[in-house]
């Protein structure tokens, strides 16, 4: 037998064994629906969502600086947040806890206890200034989109296979998101809030990996200031029991306290 027919024949016996293998299932067809339709489901998903606990990894990268470590997040909607940031020792490099009126940040490697209101640069040690407390909270969970209302636009684009919707307010485009056909989770967030440019974007992903509803992975940049944050979650409960403990942060003896402005 010649070598190239032996050869042929051993492929077409990998290939093919026993008789022909079956075809891969065909994906699921992507979801008819209409703008009321889409909404009402997506309003619906965002009132579930009241509280959470989270731990995964978290990445910051911005021109003057790049980190990457363990995140231990506890929020409660509509403007409760503490975060954990922990090196890969598990030591707490930045504590963090806002109610919406009053932020704490907790720096131990300095030993200080910044304390000021919730104004949007003293919230900026976590959550970039173009971004709302509110929002962030929303973000973190995927309770999409952001704008009360109707959208103004609805389309579908078969080439990705997801839905645009577009709020407007006096002809200022307000917000962007597209929604995936395919479960009808929210994707992609681009928020304008009347400006020319996106003042943040968004993508989320992995939906229902670890939580009915809720997206295992989140990007969120800015473009002024430029920084990105990327979020990977390990482990995430929806509504967990929480407590005013669970949600404020604790003054370590000895720790100096400095005031912030505004």
């Amino acid at each position: 037998m010649k070598r190239s027919t032996f050869a042929w024949l051993l492929l077409a016996a990998l290939l093919w064994p026993a008789g022909c293998r079956t075809l891969p299932p065909a994906p699921p067809p992507a979801a008819v629906i209409s703008s009321e339709e889409l909404l009402a489901l997506l309003q619906a998903r965002q009132e579930q969502v009241q509280s959470f606990q989270a731990k995964g990894r978290i990445t910051f990268l911005s021109p003057q600086q790049n980190y990457s470590g363990t995140a231990l997040l506890t929020g409660r909607l509509p403007a409760s947040l503490k975060v954990d940031v922990l090196d890969f020792l598990g030591r707490t490099i930045l504590s963090f806890a806002t109610d919406g009126t009053e932020v704490n940040v907790l720096s131990p490697g300095e030993n200080k206890l910044f304390q000021g209101p919730a104004t949007p640069g003293n919230l900026a040690a976590f959550i970039p200034p173009t971004v709302s407390l509110p929002q962030t909270l929303r973000l973190l969970v995927g309770a999409l989109p952001l704008s009360p209302g109707p959208p103004q636009n609805f389309d579908y684009e078969a080439a990705t296979g997801r839905y645009r919707l577009e709020w407007r307010q006096g002809g200022a485009l307000t917000e962007r998101l597209w929604v995936s056909a395919q479960g009808l989770y929210p994707v992609q967030e681009e928020w304008y809030g009347g400006a020319p440019e996106p003042r943040f974007t968004a993508e989320l992903a992995n939906f229902g990996a670890l939580a009915p509803d809720l997206p295992e992975k989140i990007t969120l940049k800015t473009s002024a200031p430029k920084k990105e944050m990327r979020l990977v979650y390990r482990e995430l409960k929806l509504n967990p029991p929480l407590t005013p403990a669970d949600l404020t942060l604790a003054s370590p003896a000895g720790v100096v306290q400095v005031p912030l402005g505004r």
